[in-house]
């Protein structure tokens, strides 16, 4: 039986509800908490915290399509000489996003009232992870 030869990585995107993606890819760009960040075959394992932004999966050559886009928010990543694994709270594919309802959903949280520091420090956070799926809305079109 002969083996086949793969010249990417195993990208897996999963949530509490399923396995969103799992295909071989050339690359993929993570959204970290501190920044986006390019992996490739043979980079170095590290294990990091996802911040709310675009996934984007350049699949391995060969394959269907171009590359494939995701808004993840927020999670953790791991990452090793031939996997890299994503688990978030939600992954939507690109062509799910929406930008006009991404700025919908910007300006009602920002004419929402917030009133303590808990509930500032919560829109701020809801107010950020809009923004980023705005703009990952306005790349996957």
């Amino acid at each position: 039986m002969a083996e086949t030869k793969h010249s990417g990585i195993r990208c897996v995107i999963v949530t509490p509800e399923s396995t969103i993606l799992d295909i071989r890819a050339r690359s993929v760009s993570l959204p970290l908490f501190d920044g986006q960040r390019g992996v490739a075959r043979g980079h170095a394992p590290f294990i990091g915290r996802l911040g709310a932004g675009e996934v984007r999966i350049v699949p391995e050559q060969g394959a269907e399509g171009g590359p494939r886009l995701f808004f993840a928010e927020g999670g953790f990543v791991e990452v090793g000489h031939d996997a890299v694994t994503i688990i978030t709270q939600r992954a939507i594919p690109g062509d799910k996003l929406s930008a006009a309802e991404a700025k919908a959903e910007l300006e009602r949280l920002r004419s929402a009232p917030a009133i303590g520091d808990e509930a500032i420090e919560e829109r701020l956070k809801a107010e950020e992870i809009a923004r980023a799926l705005a703009r990952a809305a306005a790349h996957a079109r």
